[in-house]
């Protein structure tokens, strides 16, 4: 009894993960979620919540070969599969692959978000660029994997 006490703790430490209370949210976005497969699912969920500052919504315990975790906060969603199966078809270069490339969000405070992420040692791989009255600012940063994420800001006026 004791042990599945225990062990069913274990699991909902595993589920349930919170922001720390000293840390303020990074950025807020207008709603956005994409969903990634990814090698390391523990490495992945430690980067989203400590880089984005994100939480654990649950966490999907192993099926067979997939096991996965539903991340969230700030108008943001982020779904991690892990599969036993999946492979990488990567090059070295993410555009350079046919299909989806990068994912990306649109945020309230474009330039209080980039300095918070560089604030939490975020990586920005290309810009940020200024807004334009044709391009919203943006910049694109990568995540513990390699992924291209890209953050919007408004249009200049």
């Amino acid at each position: 009894m004791i042990a599945r006490l225990i062990a069913l703790l274990g699991a909902l430490a595993l589920t349930v993960a919170t922001t720390p209370r000293d840390q303020k949210p990074v950025f807020t976005a207008d709603g956005a979620f994409f969903a990634l497969s990814v090698t390391d699912l523990d490495a992945t969920i430690a980067w989203y919540t400590g880089k984005l500052g994100l939480t654990v919504v649950t966490r999907y315990p192993k099926r067979g070969t997939t096991a996965g975790a539903l991340l969230g906060g700030n108008g943001l969603e982020v779904e991690l599969i892990v599969h036993d199966d999946a492979s990488d078809p990567r090059g070295t270069e993410p555009v350079l692959t046919h299909g989806i490339f990068k994912t990306g969000f649109r945020v309230d405070d474009f330039d209080g978000t980039i300095a918070g992420l560089r604030a939490r040692g975020v990586q920005i791989a290309y810009g940020p660029y200024p807004a334009r009255r044709d391009q919203r600012a943006n910049a694109i940063i990568r995540d513990n994997s390699g992924n291209l994420i890209q953050i919007f800001g408004d249009y200049a006026r």
